[in-house]
């Protein structure tokens, strides 16, 4: 079987595509973290912060553990604030002590 000619062009429109995504993340993550403490209110924006973005999936280290509860309690209610913030993302939170990997 003979490779089509355009196969190098949509290999290379696909690479384009993930580095597209792939700075739109990263900007989005920037641009949470700049806009944490208007989004999530002063008091809990020193309690928990973001820190990565995957996908979806947006991990958030708690900075205090003695907030894990009422922070948990929140978590939809700021997964709403967010979707409103970042329609294209909806983020998904995941929460973490700080200093933790997974």
């Amino acid at each position: 079987m003979k490779p089509r000619r355009d196969s190098f062009t949509r290999l290379d429109a696909a690479s384009e595509r993930i580095l597209s995504e792939t700075v739109r993340r990263r900007n989005a993550l920037l641009w949470l973290q700049t806009r944490w403490s208007q989004i999530v209110g002063e008091p809990l924006a020193r309690k928990i912060e973001p820190s990565e973005l995957s996908g979806r999936r947006l991990t958030v280290s708690l900075l205090d553990p003695a907030w894990r509860k009422p922070v948990q309690a929140t978590l939809p209610e700021l997964e709403r604030r967010l979707a409103r913030e970042l329609p294209d993302v909806k983020p998904r939170i995941t929460l973490r002590e700080a200093g933790i990997r997974d």
